[in-house]
Formats: C-alpha cells, sequence, structure tokens
C-alpha cells in the first residue's frame, strides 16, 4: 500500500508542521507524560516531525521512526531523523509505541495485525491516533489522501484491549477520547465536548480519537 502515498507527499503542504500538529501534540504528550527519558517509535512515520516534536516535548531518547514508503525515508533522512525502513533494524523493544492516523486506512486482517504489532515492539504504552471521518472529510478531502474507514470508540478500545490481552503479560489499562483542536486554533474543554459535538460534530473537519493502552504496575 505504500506506493499509494506517493501522490500525497508529492504535495508540499502535507509537509509543513501545522497549529493543528501543535494542538494535538502538546494533547499525546500530555497523555504519555513528560519525562524521564524513554525510547520512543512511531510506526508509519511518514514525514517524522510528529515524533520529533513529541521528542522535544517529552524528553524521551530520540525516537526511531518507522517508515515503509522510500520517498519519507529520504526525506527524514534529509532532515536528520532516525529513520528505519527495515524490521531487523529495530530494537527488540520501546517504551512507547505510537503511530498518526494509520491504523484507519486498513480492512481486516490488517488492521488487527498493525495494532498488534505496536504491543509486540512495546513494553509500556501503546498509542493511537485516529482522524475521524466527519462529514466535512469525506465530502471536502482533497482527491490524492488515502480513503479511511472510521473508527468508532467502542472498536478502537477493543482493539487496544484485544492487543494488550494478546500481547502482554498481567494487566492494562486501556483509555479511548475524544478530541478536537477546533480548526486548528484551540481545543475544545473535555467538559464542553458533548455539547459541541451533538451541535456541530458532525461536520468538524479534524475530530480525533486518541486511544491508548498503558501496562499496569507489575507485568513483565
Amino acid at each position: 500500500m505504500s506506493h499509494l502515498w506517493s501522490e500525497y507527499w508529492q504535495d508540499s503542504r502535507n509537509l509543513r508542521w501545522t497549529i493543528v500538529d501543535q494542538v494535538v501534540l502538546d494533547r499525546v504528550a500530555t497523555a504519555l507524560g513528560w519525562g524521564p527519558d524513554r525510547t520512543l517509535l512511531e510506526l508509519g512515520a511518514g514525514r517524522g516531525l510528529h515524533s520529533h516534536k513529541l521528542f522535544e516535548l517529552m524528553r524521551c531518547d530520540e525516537p526511531d521512526l518507522y517508515e515503509v514508503n522510500p520517498e519519507m525515508l529520504h526525506y527524514m533522512e534529509r532532515m536528520g531523523f532516525r529513520a528505519i525502513g527495515n524490521d531487523s533494524d529495530l530494537r527488540s523493544s520501546y517504551d512507547v509505541v505510537w503511530s498518526y492516523g494509520v491504523p484507519e486506512h486498513f480492512e481486516e486482517p490488517m488492521r488487527q495485525e498493525i495494532i498488534d504489532r505496536h504491543f509486540e515492539l512495546s513494553s509500556d504504552t501503546v498509542l493511537l491516533v485516529i482522524p475521524r471521518e466527519t462529514w466535512l472529510r469525506r465530502n471536502a478531502a482533497r482527491t490524492d489522501r488515502i480513503p479511511a474507514r472510521d473508527f468508532t470508540d467502542e472498536e478502537l478500545r477493543e482493539r487496544l484491549t484485544r492487543g494488550a490481552e494478546e500481547h502482554w503479560s498481567g494487566s492494562a489499562t486501556v483509555r479511548v477520547e475524544h478530541f478536537c483542536p477546533l480548526f486548528g486554533i484551540r481545543h475544545i474543554p473535555d467538559s464542553l465536548y458533548p455539547v459541541v459535538e451533538a451541535l456541530v460534530g458532525w461536520a468538524l473537519p479534524d475530530g480525533l480519537l486518541i486511544g491508548w493502552a498503558r501496562r499496569d504496575a507489575g507485568g513483565s
């Protein structure tokens, strides 16, 4: 599937850092927690800028960025990032394994297999950021974007739970939350999101699901 992204990444607009990115990554760093030093892997890293920002926010170890698209591998290498294109170059495990907008592009059986791969490589935390298929996304998205089937809260929670039970010993805590960086300007406070979603959530262009699993203390 990687070759299908070529047209998307040839548009320089998709290589820029945006206010939306900043707001989302602040939220992700809060979910993961700042410091101390931890190893970090992003699967399907694309341009690599998301993990580079997390590296700065969380003071984690310089992240490994896994990507199968050769164009993006070359891009990240030119940026000086630690780009990895082969499984043999990965560490045996990382403290945090995460992705931004990856599993929703796949159908079964690959969807669960990709999520499971996060757990196989993580020793502590798996985090998935899933863009929601809102009305505006379906009707105003550019034709170069790869189609994605929407996730529900229940599906994301169930898939994270399944991955943790299959690949981690002991118990794990799983959380899923809505998040909307409203038009790239600011995020909607948690307490107000249900009201806003009921009014205009069907059309919001940047709605996200953020789900993570964290191994409970005592797991091995």
